[in-house]
């Protein structure tokens, strides 16, 4: 009786979070439905990191961001915002000004507010992972990257980038020779960069053109690419613990990291490769023309996918542990993973969705 009482619950709070939801945001905690054009919102999830909104001022909101354990509903036209959840990690912004802003950029722990044509940015949150860029010069920044711990500025016409937020890391996992890494920022020349992706603690700035990249942070989550060759390459994806470089429309690529969750990709067949996806410790290379799929990692969290049909699939979704493949013009998905965190999703009915959305432990389907 509990149970059923309890899905019965469940369905009713899901009517009413979505009707007239237009679009929706989630943390590693919770879940926002906006509701733009009313100037509402209904949050769930963790109430400590955001699943309870009840006290946002919704109204003129443009746009939401999400780190971790926080939320920041930004007003742009009024150069304000409001922010909510755990206040360690950015919920708390009454001192920080948004106007003139361009872009907000998110860490696991804190928030960057980027003023690009004033050369200016304001950070708040956890001090020590990014939420304290006191000494940093954003003038002529054109983009701001991260990974959990740090955020790298680019000066893209310069050649330049800043680093600031988490320096050193003890040892996790157990292993004793993983003592200490840094992420201050290579002393290299940063000119013709045209993206820069991140693990959960390293980073590689890529130079398309001349086929090469510069990586840097913890050896062990792909901060150490000394033996990968990026000529040609045009794409690189990356999950917690590692990365992949391809070029697409051939079958070179390269994978570096910890070889457990990604980092060894030896055995996976890369060609005809259309997109790749991934969760914090599995990857799926689709051949979206050929309605199939190669999935490498750990099996508990997707890493293992020969089981699933891939023809028809037209997007793919994950969370921190499962994904989710999308038949949108079937109405149909077939999911994978850890059940417990929907991996499982034979009971869900995929029918007239407009999106799909996630957080650490969840997917949302809304429909039209």
């Amino acid at each position: 009786m509990a149970a059923a009482l309890a899905r019965i619950y469940v369905g009713l709070l899901i009517i009413a979070c979505f009707t007239d939801a237009e679009e929706i945001f989630g943390n590693g905690h919770a879940f926002v439905a906006l509701k733009r054009t009313l100037g509402r919102a209904v949050c769930w999830g963790d109430v400590r990191y955001g699943g309870n909104c009840s006290d946002v001022d919704f109204s003129n909101v443009t746009h939401i961001y999400s780190n971790s354990r926080a939320f920041v509903a930004l007003k742009k036209d009024l150069g304000q915002a409001v922010c909510w959840g755990d206040s360690d990690h950015g919920g708390d912004c009454s001192d920080v000004d948004f106007s003139n802003l361009t872009d907000i950029y998110s860490n696991e722990f804190a928030f960057v507010a980027l003023k690009k044509d004033l050369g200016r940015a304001v950070c708040w949150g956890t001090s020590q992972y990014g939420g304290n860029c006191s000494g940093i010069d954003f003038s002529n920044v054109m983009d701001i990257y991260s990974n959990e711990y740090a955020f790298v500025a680019l000066k893209k016409d310069l050649g330049r980038v800043d680093c600031w937020g988490f320096r050193g890391y003890l040892g996790s996992f157990g292993d004793p020779d993983r003592s200490y890494y840094r992420q201050d920022c290579p002393d290299v020349h940063f000119s013709g960069v045209t993206d820069i992706y991140s693990s959960e603690s390293a980073f590689v700035a890529l130079n398309k053109d001349l086929g090469q990249a510069v990586c840097w942070g913890d050896s062990y989550h792909g901060g150490d690419c000394s033996g990968v060759k990026f000529g040609s390459v045009t794409d690189i994806y990356s999950n917690k613990y590692a990365f992949v470089a391809l070029k697409k429309g051939s079958d070179q690529f390269a994978c570096w990291g910890r070889s457990i969750f990604g980092g060894l990709c030896l055995s996976v067949d890369f060609s005809n490769v259309t997109d790749v996806y991934s969760n914090p410790r599995a990857f799926v290379a689709l051949k979206k023309n050929f309605g199939q799929a190669a999935c490498w990692g750990d099996s508990m969290v997707g890493g293992r996918c020969s089981v699933i049909d891939f023809s028809s699939v037209t997007d793919i979704y994950s969370n921190e542990h499962a994904f989710v493949a999308l038949k949108k013009d079937l109405g149909q998905a077939v999911c994978w993973g850890d059940s417990d965190h929907g991996g499982d999703c034979s009971d869900v009915d995929f029918s007239n969705l407009t999106d799909i959305y996630s957080n650490e432990f969840a997917f949302v389907a809304l429909k039209k």
